[in-house]
This record gives structure tokens, C-alpha cells and sequence, in this order.
């Protein structure tokens, strides 16, 4: 099983790190090697902390906990905008809001006044302002929805924050672990996995890799 799942993963380079300049010592027993200058993986490790990550996130799911899923990076941002919604969960696609765990009752405000504004959009009440107070009603809109969309019904803190790349999310990983949240990450080789409670480390750019395993996470 391993085996075929190691050959899976080859044929969507989830064995592809960073150029060997860049990387974490960290992640030093998670590495296979070098190859044309860059880190590659050691696909079985990488497969036994998988089937970790799907353990456990199945367990905390079947308890009815709550994801955040974040991943700011421009080629991740649909992937997990279609993972969270599939799945039922919250996201982050745009850029990480400061605060957002760690003063989560004052972004609540902001969410909810988001909230309030596309209300007032859709039944009608922003057309009773003159042209210039709409125009401004709508350009703020434009960008609380940048903001907030995918988490406009959190009406608490998450359960677990759920990252693509560790290291371009480490301040939503820093919130989140000061929060008390279990963290889950997926990790280049440039990653900490001290900032993690569970991990894959795997290719964190590559759109393909990342796509397998959110599919091998979704399947028992």
C-alpha cells in the first residue's frame, strides 16, 4: 500500500522541496536528498505522517470540531477556497487579517458590520443613499469581502487551523498556538515543525501536489 501510494505521489511531485539553499534543518530527517539542486522528500516518511494527519483530522471532524483552512499564497488560494467549502469548514484565501484568533472579539465586530453590509445591499437599503455614500458603502464592501468571506459565519474561534505552507503562514501558525489551536500544516522543506502538532511534509507550490493530498486526506 505504501508502496503504491510513495508511486502516487511521484507522479505528483509531492516529492519536490525547495533549491537547497533555502530549507530548515528542521526538516533534515524528513529529506531524501538533493536532486538537480533541489530538496526532495522521503516519500515513505512523508506517507506516515499523512496517514497521521488523516487520523487525527478525522477524529476531531467525527467530534464535530471546526476548521479554519489558510493558504494566502496566490496558487493555493482556490484550492482551499474549494476544500473549505466542500467540506463545511472556514478559510483564509486572501491575506492573513492580524488579530483574527488572538482579538477575535474586535475582527468579530468587523465581521459582523460585513455581514450587515451585504444585507443592506441585497435588500435594497444601500439605494437609498446618495451616489457618493453608496459608491463608499461599496468600496468598503469590496474589501471586508476580501477579508472576510470565508469566515462570515464564525461566530467563534475555530477548533483547528489548517495552513499550506507553514513558513508563508507563520503568523496565522504564531495566533493560532497562542490561541491554544491545534495546528495543522503542510511543510516545504523550508518549514518549522515546531509550530505544528501535525504535519506532511511535502511540495507546498506545486497546485497538483497539493490537490493530492487534500484528495488523500478526504478518502478513508
Amino acid at each position: 500500500m505504501a508502496s503504491a501510494l510513495v508511486q502516487s505521489m511521484l507522479e505528483n511531485s509531492v516529492h519536490i522541496g525547495h533549491k537547497r539553499e533555502y530549507w530548515s534543518p528542521k526538516m533534515r530527517d524528513y529529506i531524501y536528498g538533493i536532486q538537480n539542486g533541489v530538496h526532495v522528500f522521503d516519500l515513505y516518511k512523508t506517507v506516515d505522517k499523512l496517514t497521521e494527519m488523516k487520523e487525527a483530522l478525522k477524529d476531531l471532524t467525527h467530534a464535530g470540531k471546526t476548521i479554519l483552512f489558510v493558504g494566502t499564497k496566490v496558487q493555493t488560494r482556490n484550492l482551499v477556497e474549494v476544500v473549505a467549502k466542500e467540506t463545511w469548514h472556514f478559510y483564509v484565501s486572501s491575506t492573513w487579517v492580524p488579530w483574527l484568533i488572538t482579538n477575535f472579539a474586535t475582527i468579530k465586530k468587523r465581521i459582523n458590520y460585513y455581514n450587515q453590509l451585504e444585507k443592506d445591499l441585497e435588500n435594497g437599503t444601500l439605494d437609498t443613499l446618495t451616489k457618493k455614500e453608496k459608491s463608499v458603502k461599496l468600496k468598503e464592501l469590496s474589501k471586508l469581502q476580501e477579508a472576510y468571506r470565508g469566515v462570515k459565519d464564525m461566530k467563534k474561534l475555530p477548533d483547528i487551523l489548517f495552513v499550506i505552507d507553514g513558513r508563508y503562514e507563520d503568523l496565522a501558525l504564531t495566533e493560532a498556538k497562542s490561541g491554544k489551536i491545534t495546528r495543522f500544516a503542510l511543510l516545504g522543506s523550508t518549514g518549522d515543525i515546531d509550530k505544528t502538532e501535525y504535519f506532511v511534509p511535502c511540495n507546498v507550490n506545486f497546485i497538483k501536489a497539493l490537490a493530492f493530498i487534500f484528495w488523500e486526506l478526504k478518502t478513508s
